[in-house]
C-alpha cells in the first residue's frame, strides 16, 4: 500500500482526492488517516452510489501531490500550486485516476490538480468540490447543520454535524450521481 494512494481500481470509478499526505499518513502509512480519515468514512457512510452504499474500500483515494508535508518536518503543509501543476506531477495523477470517472476534490490543491487534468487531459472527468476534511478546516468552515442550524462553538455533537453538512453538500452539488 502507498502512503498517498490506495485502491485506484475501484469498481465504483469514484476517487476522493486529497491534497498530500500528512504526519497521520505517515505515521500509518495509509492515505487519508487520523481524524481526515474517519471523517471521510463517516461521509462516505452516508452516500450512496447507483444503489451502493460508499466506503472506503470501495472507492479510491489519492493526493495532488505525492510526498509528505506537516511543519514540522518540511516546514509546510501543502505542495506549491507549481509544484501540484508540474508535469511530473500531473501524469502522476493523471495515471491514478485511469479508471476514475467522478472525483471529488477534498480541498483547493485537489480541485486545482483535477481542474488542470480536466482541461487538458480528461474533459469527460466529473469533479464534485468539497472541502478539506482536516479538522481544523472543517472546524474554520462549516457553521451550520445540513438544515442551516448555527452550530454553537463547544456543543457537543458538533464534529458529526459538519460531517453530515459536507455529505449533504456532495449530494447537492452531485447533480443526483450520489443519494
Amino acid at each position: 500500500m502507498s502512503i498517498h494512494c490506495e485502491n485506484l481500481k475501484s469498481q465504483t470509478s469514484i476517487t476522493a482526492v486529497f491534497s498530500c499526505p500528512g504526519s497521520q499518513e505517515e505515521k500509518r502509512k495509509r492515505p487519508c488517516s487520523g481524524l481526515t480519515g474517519k471523517a471521510l468514512e463517516f461521509i462516505l457512510s452516508l452516500l450512496s452510489f447507483n444503489g451502493l452504499s460508499l466506503s472506503r474500500s470501495l472507492i479510491g483515494i489519492t493526493n495532488a501531490w505525492d510526498k509528505v508535508e506537516y511543519q514540522k518536518k518540511t516546514k509546510r503543509s501543502e505542495a506549491s500550486d507549481s509544484e501540484i501543476l508540474s508535469p511530473e506531477n500531473i501524469k502522476r495523477l493523471l495515471y491514478e485516476l485511469t479508471f476514475t470517472d467522478i472525483a471529488i476534490a477534498f480541498g483547493a490543491k485537489a480541485l486545482l490538480a483535477l481542474t488542470y487534468i480536466k482541461e487538458h487531459y480528461k474533459p469527460e472527468l466529473i469533479i464534485i468540490e468539497s472541502t478539506h476534511l482536516s479538522p481544523r478546516n472543517i472546524n474554520f468552515n462549516v457553521k451550520t447543520d445540513f438544515s442551516g442550524n448555527v452550530l454553537i462553538a463547544g456543543q457537543k455533537g458538533n464534529t458529526k454535524k459538519r460531517w453530515e453538512y459536507i455529505a449533504y453538500k456532495i449530494k447537492k452539488t452531485s447533480s443526483g450521481l450520489f443519494s
